[in-house]
């Protein structure tokens, strides 16, 4: 890091002489770096100019007194502290963060969770030598659950005082470190944009692409985005969709001020964690990497990265076109339209899997108060809707220009949460009293699909029949060619995909009736069985039902006193 932090001056005239800023006349008392104020210690001396550009100097350094939670030389009796010598700034240091954890009204502000900036950037080659994150106390969860969130969230708002940022796209360089966007003579600065107050940035670093026919409900329209083209990312993204004409990675377009043109687009990017909100299992993949690098001021160990599973390999037809376009062309071809989605979340609450199997999830398709706004209506016709009603319906995630797809949640009870929905983790295994699929997290587990017939509980007096169900968490092993799916404390074997497991089993004085679907062996068990030098064996007929587990209830009554208990769906919510 250079010396120090420049001083703020009290007005936004510079002047920049000999690679330091030189304020007209004076340096303002306090410096500033986000909501924190930069030490007496971390500045540079104040340099100075007359109005006119000219007589610049360095002004007198004067002893000062801080405040007690400021690291100084001396103390006095006082609680002041004071500074006897001249400051000279922070050594061998690349880059300092001013951290804080203050309740501004930007947390206020919609479902701010925390934000960042650089404060300073070097004068050789622009990069970033100082920044602040402020992280909102109202919003931060301090449950361990929560962990990888919120270190998700800290390491997103480092890498937007790093250089990820609408504010810096103007100062990338290319690996030979020449600014990738021209420089004023007078400043050797990007030119000013006077409106937005951010520096202008070139086409080779981002693009605007207009796409001539984006399919809508009742027809298309034109669209224009906002691509990062710098050379590496251009490549991550082609390689990670499959498609070799993509021109770069889209930015975000929503969200004003500090989210719009900060991260990837939502719909594109989904759980990469530097798009603009977090939603489920927040990844740093390749493409960020890249992006990281192609700013000139880093090189990147892409073996740290993340792998990115959405959108992967799916095309140029998933990169660049809409979701309903996407959703019909899948549709036509009776294909899966994962990670987009059809069902209408509702009563009753019907689950799928993730595309990977690592979670229960939810289509976030729901009808929203008011009229989508045209470019984000998705649907001509939808099942049970009325005729006109199909432009309220959209996903419930908004920066994913209301794209409706699968998508982890919790459930809820009374506004206390009880559990996620992701398979690896053992606390997200139901009680045992409302276990009704008898599911099982944990590290060995992944998502299956139930069969169409609701599951059911039955004791002596008692039936339960639960209205939400239709994918669950189980723990499976793959041996002697065969997928094993491990339900309550039974292991049934798939003979081939799409075979439906009937599940009767007695636990706890309850009956457990229900089905499991098989997956495709080479799905659960290709990949294990490679390593391994086998290979899952061709499908067959399964046995006769009489050879798998069946359990039957034996009640001392005559007769059973059947009370039929529907347990509906008021303990979900989705996570956001």
């Amino acid at each position: 890091m250079e010396n120090g932090c420049f001083r703020k001056c009290p007005t936004r005239q510079v002047f920049i002489r000999g690679g330091k800023s030189h304020c007209i006349d004076a340096c303002s008392a306090e410096t500033m770096c986000g909501e924190v104020k930069v030490p007496e210690e971390h500045l540079n001396p104040c340099f100075v100019c007359n109005n006119t550009g000219h007589d610049c100097r360095k002004l007198p350094w004067q002893p000062v007194n801080t405040q007690d939670d400021v690291t100084t030389t001396e103390s006095s009796d006082t609680g002041s502290q004071e500074i006897l010598e001249e400051p000279i700034g922070i050594e061998d240091t690349d880059f300092v963060l001013y951290v804080s954890a203050v309740e501004t009204e930007r947390c206020r502000r919609g479902l701010t969770v925390a934000y960042a900036s650089h404060c300073q950037q070097e004068s050789a080659l622009d990069r970033p030598v100082a920044g602040h994150a402020n992280f909102c106390p109202g919003e931060l969860s301090t449950r361990y659950r929560d962990l990888p969130h919120v270190l998700s969230t800290v390491k997103h708002e480092m890498l937007h005082a790093l250089g990820f940022s609408v504010s810096l796209f103007g100062f990338y360089r290319d690996e030979n470190g020449n600014p990738l966007t021209e420089r004023r003579s007078d400043t050797g600065n990007p030119p000013l944009d006077e409106q937005l107050q951010i520096h202008k940035w070139s086409d080779r670093v981002v693009r605007n692409i207009t796409r001539k026919k984006w399919m809508i409900r009742g027809g298309y329209m034109e669209r224009i985005f906002h691509m990062i083209v710098t050379p590496r990312v251009v490549k991550e993204v082609r390689e990670h969709f499959n498609c070799s004409t993509l021109e770069g990675a889209e930015l975000e377009d929503q969200g004003g001020d500090g989210t719009a043109l900060t991260h990837w687009e939502k719909r594109v990017f989904e759980n990469e964690a530097m798009t603009g909100t977090h939603t489920q299992n927040s990844v740093f993949s390749r493409i960020t990497f890249a992006m990281m690098e192609d700013t000139g001021w880093y090189r990147a160990n892409y073996e740290l990265s993340t792998p990115l599973h959405w959108g992967k390999n799916l095309g140029c037809a998933f990169a660049t076109t809409s979701c309903k376009q996407w959703l019909n062309t899948q549709r036509l071809r009776r294909r899966n339209p994962a990670p987009f989605c059809e069902r209408i979340k509702g009563e009753p609450l019907r689950t799928e899997c993730s595309p990977r199997r690592n979670a229960v999830v939810l289509c976030n398709l729901v009808r929203h108060d008011n009229i989508l706004p045209r470019q984000y209506q998705h649907f001509d016709t939808l099942p049970n809707v009325p005729a006109g009603d199909e432009a309220h319906y959209g996903g419930s995630v908004s920066l994913a220009d209301y794209c409706p797809y699968l998508q982890e949640f919790t459930w809820k009870h009374k506004s206390v949460l009880l559990r996620g929905s992701r398979c690896s983790y053992e606390e997200n295994t139901p009680k045992t009293d409302v276990n009704f699929a008898l599911e099982n997290y944990g590290p060995h587990s992944k998502c299956f699909d139930h069969s169409d017939r609701v599951w059911e509980q039955k004791s002596c007096r008692q039936i339960r029949e639960w209205q939400h169900w239709g994918s669950g968490c189980y723990k499976y092993k793959c041996d002697s060619g065969r997928l094993h799916i491990i339900v309550g404390n039974y292991t049934y074997t798939c003979y081939f995909a799409g075979q439906v497991l009937q599940v009767r089993i007695i636990q706890k004085g309850w009956l457990h009736k229900g089905g499991v679907v098989c997956p495709p062996c080479r799905e659960m068990c290709g990949e294990e069985f490679a390593s391994r030098n086998e290979y899952c064996k061709g499908g067959e007929e399964a046995p006769p039902p009489n050879l798998y587990p069946n359990d039957f209830l034996a009640c001392d009554a005559p007769r059973l006193y059947q009370n039929i208990i529907l347990l509906l769906t008021t303990l979900w919510s989705i996570l956001y």
